[in-house]
């Protein structure tokens, strides 16, 4: 959420920037009209308030001296204003859910050097690594054919059990998930307190995080009470904050938590949504912070770094995307982007998004801190994904299978998986 006073004092510049989001501004227009005039509406209710608190004293008055007609007239006054008062009451409430409304609406503005573009075709890559492990195999399968013939991987099994876009793994396919996520614990643990948060998460808490009220379509709810499956442990872990405020030198704070995430993906049967693609659910580490604005910059570097580094020990080939304006989601204002290369499909394969959310999630929160003056701010969030384990699954799969049909195990993961080979 934007604060309003920014786009009322600042409207241009804000619609300037959100129109690098292809945002529609004429929003924002209708918006601060609407606040400008309640803050109008406010101040007659402010007068008519205080007409009313001075006449009930002079009742008190007039009472105690016996003049009693006068006290009528007053009282006659007294219900003519409580009748003003009520109208204007209902239309200010009327206009603050308009502006409450537009609020949840608008998207975070994009940091001012961030790159200009539309959609992922304006992506930029920054950084491009394919020095590592190559797949010896010259036609490497699809992780879910030779996840198949392994016994690894049943894409059939997960359909008939919940329908299509899910998976379920077997054996050391199972274990190398498990490994995935043991792995990323252990890489992150020194900096971050673990976290095992609910699955299940109130309307408010997804709403501190700017997956609601706009992205409703995009979640699982269920209908029987207020809870909605995580998207994303980002939720939780950010509502456990809503209305803290951190004493002066607290910050930042860093968690990590390993949840399932439960996402109602797009998307058509398809080659590219075959196999781990793109499910529905799946496991994943999620890394977070709560910082001053101050050390975001440094704050997101090593939490960049941090949800690199596996990539790196698993020796997969990478590259990374500078996400542009149009790409980069609402709630982000920098967002970076770590894909891997799956030589079966023969695709890029996003695994990682790390990024930050300026002061957007934490003024829904009411996240909050004293600076070293004294001062209450809004303190700033960002995020990453450790670990998120289908893609990364899929091209471990696919660039270490052999020529006989096994996977070579990543050199980092084999005390836990307990092998060097799956077959």
């Amino acid at each position: 959420m934007l604060d309003i006073n920014l786009l009322t004092k600042n409207a241009e510049k804000v619609k300037g920037l959100l129109m690098r989001k292809q945002y529609d501004v004429t929003n924002v227009d209708c918006l601060v009209k609407t606040y400008n005039k309640n803050k109008k509406v406010q101040a007659e209710l402010e007068d008519l308030r205080s007409q009313r608190n001075g006449l009930s004293k002079e009742i008190g008055k007039l009472a105690a001296k016996k003049n009693l007609q006068e006290v009528e007239i007053i009282k006659e006054q007294v219900i003519e204003i409580n009748n003003k008062i009520e109208n204007l009451e209902e239309k200010y409430s009327k206009n603050k859910g308009l502006i409450d409304k537009s609020l949840y609406d608008i998207p975070n503005l994009p940091e001012e050097n961030a790159y200009i573009g539309v959609d992922e075709k304006d992506n930029v890559v920054i950084d491009h690594n394919d020095d590592y492990y190559r797949c010896p195999v010259k036609n490497p399968l699809p992780h879910y054919d030779i996840g198949k013939k392994l016994d690894i991987f049943d894409e059939e099994l997960a359909t008939k059990i919940s329908g299509s876009m899910f998976a379920l793994f077997k054996g050391k396919g199972a274990r190398l998930v498990r490994a995935l996520i043991d792995y990323c614990f252990k890489l992150n643990q020194e900096k971050y307190i673990e976290i095992i948060p609910p699955h299940l998460v109130t309307t408010q808490s997804l709403t501190y995080t700017g997956h609601l009220p706009k992205f409703a379509n995009d979640q699982y709810k269920c209908t029987q009470d207020d809870s909605w499956l995580i998207p994303t442990a980002e939720v939780p872990l950010t509502a456990g904050f809503a209305k803290t405020t951190f004493k002066q030198g607290e910050l930042p704070i860093r968690r990590m938590a390993y949840t399932v995430a439960f996402r109602r993906e797009a998307g058509k049967a398809g080659n590219q949504n075959k196999g781990l693609q793109r499910v529905h659910e799946f496991h994943k580490v999620e890394l977070l912070k709560i910082v001053e604005p101050e050390q975001c910059e440094k704050e997101l570097q090593d939490l960049f770094e941090g949800c690199l580094q596996i990539i790196k020990d698993l020796k997969l080939q990478y590259r990374i995307l500078d996400l542009c304006t149009g790409d980069m989601g609402d709630k982000y204002a920098r967002c970076y982007d770590i894909e891997v290369y799956a030589p079966g499909v023969k695709r890029w394969l996003e695994v990682s998004s790390v990024g930050h959310f300026s002061d957007y999630q934490a003024r829904r929160g009411q996240i909050k801190y004293i600076d070293k003056d004294g001062n209450k701010k809004v303190a700033y969030t960002m995020n990453g994904s450790g670990m998120a384990t289908p893609r990364v699954w899929a091209a471990i799969i696919e660039t270490y299978q052999q020529s006989d049909g096994s996977i070579k195990v990543p050199d980092c993961l084999v005390s836990y998986m307990g092998c060097e080979i799956i077959r």
